[in-house]
């Protein structure tokens, strides 16, 4: 059996554009996959801002509260110190 130049010039032709279809079937999905991750990357992006403006809100929430329960106490305190002292003078005459 004999095979002629043509013959192997045209196998190897087929074989090259079998390859060459692989390598663009693989480079779309390479392409896909980029641009799936580019999305997720922005979308995380924004997942953390949102999470950084709610942080920063709670923060602030938290300092109003710990100024919140400082002044209760403040008053709280004022208010005992008032009872007692008022007490002193509303104990009966005993005569």
């Amino acid at each position: 059996m004999s095979v002629s130049t043509n013959e192997v010039e045209t196998y190897i032709k087929e074989q090259l554009a079998i390859e060459i279809q692989r390598f663009i079937a693989t480079n779309v999905q390479l392409i896909t996959d980029k641009m799936k991750i580019e999305r997720t990357k922005v979308n995380l992006k924004a997942n953390k801002t949102q999470l950084l403006k709610e942080k920063n809100s709670l923060v602030v929430k938290k300092k109003k509260l710990r100024i919140e329960i400082v002044v209760i106490n403040i008053v709280e305190f004022f208010n005992v110190l008032i009872c007692n002292y008022q007490n002193l003078f509303l104990k009966p005459i005993v005569s």
